[in-house]
């Protein structure tokens, strides 16, 4: 599968991903048994994986030693040998070793329920804040907004440290982007668990209480994970662009849940929301984009231009180091539909036409034909906005969203609040993507085929766009305790 922008937009209970595991989308019969499966099919499966890596990922030791990687990629065949099931398969991939939050694969969608209903789970919704774990639910044995310091006696940082999900390079939000799915994660990771012992702390106290619980069936799972407490806006998140206008605040406020938008549906729907607060004269305006997972920059800047005070650079470029599909036998489209010849030669043609190569360095760069029509020098939009301007980030900014932050930032035109991004504020993964359905499991890996590079970066620190302020931990426990959702209470309060 090769689309532009690719959004990875994930329903609670319907993918499994290597990394981050993830349910795939539910099948309406199941065609193999998970125990169909042999020795064989793993092994081969992951070698071709790690191969798929090599030569298809734009940049694939950016942020590990090529020496590293074989020696990593070494211990994790050895585990697979030694336990070849399904489960050490997904556990053992190789994605997450080159650090890429763009990467990812999904289990095959005929074995998805049958390995879904494998597993017993942890019972207790939770969300993770900076590294620490709170009971996200409210119930009899452990109050709303504990936090929870161990389970069966390991420490829950060990634990999240173990499961945590994919983000660009050396950036630290990777345990926060599991909140929602902790129990799931946990769950799939330790399943032999008969029983699990649970150390906590109740909100406001200092002393540590225990309990032991049985695990739960994916059933009641599915039900104790629709009743969280947080996050408190589930109406703006179900839409692409959500608006709200608060006359007592004089503050409007914009959720844009994704950049995967139309220019012409998303100017509309910013047009809209800016006039209005235009029209009621408000001083403030707060854009969330906390679950933004990226899209389009154009559209990023397009949103931009509804804020700046001034025309403004728009500038980013894209690099890869191979043009052309790694194992076009295996490449396939959104309907699993697998590549045919002239699909192939399309798709190759495409980036040879747009890409030139850099025979010094080995690189290939986006030439003026990939980059036609690219804004560099983007306009203000005759309704922009020019009072005080605040951006909500989060574990789950990723992409164009990222860039659409770091506009703000380098241009000083609001505060940040939240914490770091998922993606990198120098470069990351985009714009193109392939999906290979690997022969023996049918599981899919799907890898990006090029980098972007903003604002004429030449380095990727591995870093995301660090926040100018973040909410202190004791102020998120406290606004989550009131039923309140916690950056958006702080950044209504603040300054």
């Amino acid at each position: 599968m090769i689309y532009l922008w690719h959004i990875q937009i994930l329903s609670t209970m319907k993918k499994i991903l290597f990394i981050v595991m993830l349910f795939p989308s539910l099948p309406l019969f199941s065609q193999r048994k998970i125990a169909d499966l042999k020795k064989e099919d793993f092994i081969s499966d992951f070698d071709l994986s790690v191969n798929i890596i090599r030569k298809q990922h734009p940049n694939p030791f950016k942020f590990i030693k090529e020496e590293a990687f074989n020696h990593k990629v070494d211990s994790l065949r050895k585990s697979l040998v030694s336990n070849p099931d399904i489960y050490n398969f997904i556990s053992s991939s190789p994605l997450r070793l080159i650090k890429d939050v763009h990467t990812s694969g999904t289990v095959a969608e005929d074995l998805s329920i049958e390995l879904y209903k494998s597993v017993s789970y942890f019972p207790y919704p939770v969300i993770v804040e900076k590294g620490r774990v709170f009971v996200n639910i409210m119930n009899k044995e452990i109050p709303f907004g504990s936090e929870i310091t161990t389970i069966n006696k390991v420490p829950v940082k060990k634990i999240l440290t173990e499961i945590a999900s994919n983000v660009d390079g050396n950036i630290q939000t990777g345990t926060d982007r599991n909140g929602n799915d902790f129990a799931r994660y946990y769950s799939f990771r330790y399943r032999n668990h008969e029983n699990y012992t649970i150390a906590f702390v109740k909100p406001g106290k200092t002393e540590t209480a225990s309990i032991t619980v049985s695990p739960i069936s994916a059933s009641d799972y599915s039900y104790r994970s629709a009743k969280c407490v947080l996050p408190f806006n589930l109406l703006q998140q179900s839409y692409s662009i959500y608006s709200d206008l608060n006359d007592q605040k004089q503050t409007g406020i914009l959720t844009v849940g994704t950049f995967n938008l139309s220019e012409d549906y998303a100017y509309k729907e910013f047009s809209n929301f800016f006039k209005e607060v235009n029209q009621k004269k408000y001083t403030n305006v707060i854009i969330d984009i906390r679950r933004n997972s990226g899209g389009n920059p154009a559209i990023a800047a397009l949103l931009y231009s509804f804020i700046t005070k001034n025309s403004f650079a728009n500038t980013y470029t894209y690099k890869t180091k191979n043009i052309t599909l790694a194992y076009p036998q295996y490449v396939v489209d959104g309907n699993m539909r697998t590549y045919s010849d002239e699909d192939i030669r399309s798709q190759n043609n495409y980036l040879y036409q747009r890409f030139d190569k850099n025979d010094t360095t080995g690189w290939y760069t986006g030439n003026t034909r990939l980059m036609e029509g690219l804004l560099t020098n983007f306009p203000k939009d005759k309704d922009a906005f020019s009072g005080n301007v605040k951006v909500l980030v989060g574990a789950e900014t990723i992409s164009a969203a990222t860039y659409f932050a770091s506009l703000v930032k380098v241009n000083n035109r609001g505060l940040i609040i939240g914490k770091e991004t998922a993606s990198g504020v120098d470069a990351t993964t985009a714009a193109w993507f392939a999906s290979y359905q690997l022969p023996a499991t049918k599981s899919v890996l799907t890898i990006p085929l090029t980098e972007i590079y903003f604002f004429n970066a030449t380095k990727d620190k591995g870093r995301g766009l660090m926040p100018d302020k973040e909410l202190p931990i004791e102020l998120f426990i406290k606004y989550a305790l009131e039923n309140k959702d916690p950056e958006m209470t702080y950044a209504m309060g603040e300054g």
